[in-house]
C-alpha cells in the first residue's frame, strides 16, 4: 500500500528523531543531542528513537571527533540509530583500494576527516605516491573501534509507515530490493519521483535549506556545513515538527 505524508504513522506511543548529515561539526551534533534530551523532558514518552542519517564525516573540523562522540551515544542509548552514508562509504573504500578512490575522496571532504585524525595534508598531491602514503597514515592513526562503527553502520531502519536512509530509494524498485548504492547515493531519479512509495522516506545527503517535506519523503540535509544549520525531523503518530541547532 502506497502512503503519504499524514497517512503514514510512527509506530504506536513511539516518538523518533531523525537527524541529518553532521559533517564534521561536533558543536552542532551536540547541540541537536541536547535539543533532543530536552524535548523528550519537557514532553516524556513512552517509547523514542533516535536515527542519524549518515555522513557524520567530511568537510567539518571534527571528524574523528563526532565519531568519538557517536560511538559513546550509542554505548549508552539502545535507542540510537547511526545509518551509513556515502561518506563514510567512500572513507572504507579509500583505507581498502585508496588508488580508486583518492582523488574524490580528497575533493570532497575527505583532507578534514585525514587532518582530524592526525594526518598531515599540507602539500598533498593527487599522485599514487601520496595517496598510498595518506591511506596507510590514516589506517595507523585511526582507533580500531572507529573502523568498527564504520563497518557496522546498517544502510535502513524502518520504523512504522516510515523508512530511514541516507540518499533515498530507486523508484520501481521494492524497498527490499534496493541496491546498496541507490540507498547512500540515489539523487535526481528519486528527488524528482512525486509518485508514492510503500514507506515515507526520510533521507539526507543532497542538501536543501529549508527542509524539503513532500507527500513521499522528508529531506533533513540543510546543508549544515554552509549554513551552520543542522536539522532534526520529530514524527510522532501521524504528525511532523522540527527541531534545529545553529
Amino acid at each position: 500500500m502506497n502512503l503519504c505524508l499524514g497517512q503514514a504513522s510512527a509506530p504506536p506511543a513511539t516518538r523518533i528523531y531523525a537527524i541529518g548529515d553532521v559533517h564534521g561539526y561536533l558543536s552542532l551534533l551536540k547541540k541537536m543531542l541536547a535539543s533532543v534530551l530536552l524535548d523528550l523532558e519537557k514532553t516524556p514518552i513512552e517509547n523514542y528513537r533516535i536515527v542519524l542519517l549518515g555522513d557524520y564525516i567530511d568537510r567539518g573540523p571534527d571528524s574523528a571527533g563526532c565519531i568519538d562522540y557517536l560511538i559513546d551515544l550509542i554505548s549508552q542509548d539502545k535507542n540510537v540509530t547511526c545509518l551509513k552514508g556515502n561518506h563514510e562509504h567512500k572513507l572504507e573504500r579509500f583505507l581498502s583500494d585508496p588508488l580508486a578512490v583518492a582523488e574524490s575522496f580528497f575533493t570532497y571532504g575527505g583532507v578534514e576527516t585525514a587532518e582530524s585524525y592526525g594526518v598531515e595534508m599540507q602539500g598533498y598531491r593527487h599522485s599514487r605516491k601520496d595517496a598510498l602514503q595518506k591511506a596507510d597514515e590514516l589506517e595507523s592513526r585511526m582507533p580500531k573501534e572507529h573502523r568498527r562503527f564504520y563497518a557496522s553502520l546498517a544502510k535502513t531502519i524502518t520504523l512504522g509507515d516510515y523508512l530511514f536512509t541516507h540518499g533515498g530509494v530507486r523508484p520501481g524498485v521494492a524497498l527490499d530490493q534496493q541496491k546498496d548504492r541507490d540507498l547512500m547515493g540515489i539523487r535526481s531519479e528519486f528527488l524528482s519521483h512525486t509518485g508514492l512509495f510503500d514507506k515515507v522516506i526520510v533521507h539526507g545527503h543532497t542538501p536543501a535549506y529549508p527542509m524539503e517535506v513532500l507527500p513521499n519523503r522528508i529531506n533533513v540535509d540543510t546543508h549544515a556545513y554552509r549554513t551552520g544549520v543542522l536539522s532534526c525531523v520529530v514524527l510522532q503518530g501521524t504528525e511532523y515538527r522540527v527541531i534545529e541547532a545553529r
